[in-house]
């Protein structure tokens, strides 16, 4: 799914119109989790989201892609925002308001990374069940 940019949202800022954007994404997200059966991955998911396209409004140009699949061992959630830029993992200081997304995407997420034309990030989640069949989050 792709997000319309509002004009006023350019690289290093986001227009009141799209500050709603992460939270539309989140609600997707969990409506697709409880449809896959794997609501127990919804918190994790929530943070990795929420971060991934929150970054996207900030650094990225043009509109923001969102695409959260499976495979048969993992939640795959892949973010487009249109910038070449290659994110870079911070090290925020205490008193920084800004910097620790990737942080906490590095922290939740098994894996991490951005496609070779710096274009896209991504994580994944793995995906457990339990013997009662019941889908948790392995960390």
């Amino acid at each position: 799914m792709s997000f319309e940019r509002h004009e006023g949202s350019t690289a290093g800022g986001i227009a009141d119109a799209d500050r709603a954007m992460p939270h539309r994404a989140r609600v997707i997200l969990r409506a697709g989790l409880r449809y896959w059966g794997w609501p127990g991955l919804i918190e994790s998911a929530d943070v990795l989201v929420t971060e991934l396209v929150t970054n996207a409004l900030e650094h990225g140009i043009g509109d923001v892609g969102l695409r959260v699949y499976l495979t048969d061992t993992h939640l795959l959630i892949e973010v487009r925002d249109g910038s070449h830029e290659i994110p870079v993992l911070r090290d925020a200081a205490p008193d920084d308001e800004n910097g620790r997304g990737l942080f906490l995407v590095r922290a939740i997420a098994d894996a991490w990374g951005v496609s070779s034309d710096g274009t896209t990030t991504w994580c994944s989640l793995p995906l457990v069940r339990r013997n009662d069949d019941t889908p948790v989050l392995s960390l």
